[in-house]
């Protein structure tokens, strides 16, 4: 598709993840008489892949997405357990039988979603790269570059889901995620896999394994397998070497990677930063990982992504419609998307803080308590994508506390390590 110099459209997105796809997709299906595009800058949408690929089943089907598209399309595999695994093998499992865990092909996600918001009226114009945007005269002014050609682009309204780095929304003096809690990933997808079962994930802890983050095996069958770590930035050029170490001197994985081989090899950033305090200008919102609707814990976001973009399209298309001046409907946004999501963000932010600089033997301590104070009926019935308050709920029991108590120095110590960077 061709896009004219200087033209000028309605609404303008800047990358055609979920975030931003949905984002087209909600304000077309709200007012079809919109011009929306959106740019991406890679020349493939879902190219490359950066996700694990395990997301909940409910959460998908909440953002509309078909569940006969997810099982024949883009479901690569079912996961029914979690069992977490501590520095020295001792581990506990939380079984999730009527709530299901997915593993996609990402790509096949992304595309299918960008596909619906074309569908819906949206254009997705591929390999345009926003180098700059500029506020002036009412209207946003971007600057794409196609190849060696540049081109200016003029619309009413701008959408940002162009990840976690935030480029763009910083140069025009928003605040972006805290870049100090962008933790450094690479993942091997690996075939001839053997002695694993096929329907639990698994997350192993320790400095050994993932200092800062941690380790995960994901099968996709019987014999394949989604195999990292992410890393605390300051570990970030080590970050290969430590998965190497992980798949060849791990007591568990080393077994069942003998005969294995890598068929594909992915990298990236796990963001764990938090929710960003302001996510609106005028005329201008923030979505998905550039906003912060992502899980510290874990770094998943195409959920809390998905609906918060859901959210951008509709008040864009409300802007447009005059419903609300561009102002009110970007602050009502922000409004929305926060009394939904932040409680649950923020809970996981100072998880995540208190967690990753805990020692080993706090590790190998506070898996045996989630064992033996039974963690797993605590959380089965919580929501995956809003767990934050369910573990904290867990924590606080008298229970928990009197096993723990030895254990707080430590963890505070960590906490507030944490927050100093």
């Amino acid at each position: 598709m061709v896009l004219r110099e200087q033209k000028k459209i309605d609404i303008a997105i800047i990358g055609a993840g979920p975030s931003g796809s949905l984002a087209g997709r909600q304000a077309s299906v709200n007012n079809s008489d919109l011009s929306i595009a959106i740019f991406e800058e890679h020349k493939q949408v879902g190219s490359p892949t950066h996700c694990s690929g395990l997301i909940a089943l409910e959460g998908l089907l909440n953002l509309g997405v078909n569940r006969n598209i997810i099982q024949k399309k883009i479901m690569v595999n079912e996961i029914k357990r979690a069992r977490f695994v501590a520095p020295n093998g001792n581990s506990f499992q939380i079984d999730r039988k009527n709530d299901s865990l997915v593993v996609l092909n990402r790509k096949s996600l992304d595309q299918y979603l960008a596909m619906s918001s074309e569908r819906a009226g949206a254009s997705i114009y591929t390999n345009h790269h926003v180098k700059e945007i500029n506020f002036d005269r009412n209207k946003w002014k971007l600057l794409i570059r196609q190849g060696k050609n540049t081109k200016k682009i003029f619309c009413d309204i701008l959408i940002s889901a162009e990840g976690s780095k935030a480029r763009l929304a910083h140069s025009v003096g928003l605040y972006r995620p805290n870049q100090n809690w962008l933790f450094p990933a690479i993942q091997y997808e690996m075939k001839g896999l053997v002695d694993f079962e096929p329907d639990c994930s698994e997350l192993f802890f320790g400095n050994n394994v993932a200092p800062g983050f941690f380790g995960w095996f994901i099968p996709l069958n019987e014999e394949s397998a989604r195999i990292g770590i992410a890393v605390s930035p300051v570990h970030s050029g080590k970050t290969r070497l430590y998965l190497e170490k992980f798949l060849h001197k791990h007591s568990v994985i080393k077994m069942r990677t003998k005969k294995a081989k890598p068929v594909n090899s992915y990298g990236g950033f796990v963001p764990a930063s938090g929710p960003v305090k302001k996510t609106f200008l005028e005329q201008f919102m923030l979505v998905g990982d550039a906003a912060g609707q992502s899980k510290a814990t874990t770094g998943g976001g195409v959920n809390i992504g998905g609906y918060c973009g859901r959210l951008a399209g509709k008040y864009a298309s409300k802007i447009i419609s005059k419903d609300f001046t561009p102002l009110q409907g970007c602050r009502e946004y922000q409004k929305q998307w926060k009394s939904c999501f932040e409680p649950e963000l923020s809970i996981m932010k100072y998880l995540r803080r208190a967690i990753s600089y805990l020692p080993d033997n706090v590790w190998n301590d506070l898996i045996r308590i989630a064992k033996t104070t039974q963690i797993d009926n605590s959380m089965k019935s919580t929501d995956i994508d809003l767990h934050g308050s369910g573990l904290l709920r867990y924590a606080l029991q008298p229970k928990v506390i009197t096993k723990g108590l030895k254990l707080t120095p430590q963890v505070c110590l960590s906490f507030f390590r944490g927050f100093l960077i």
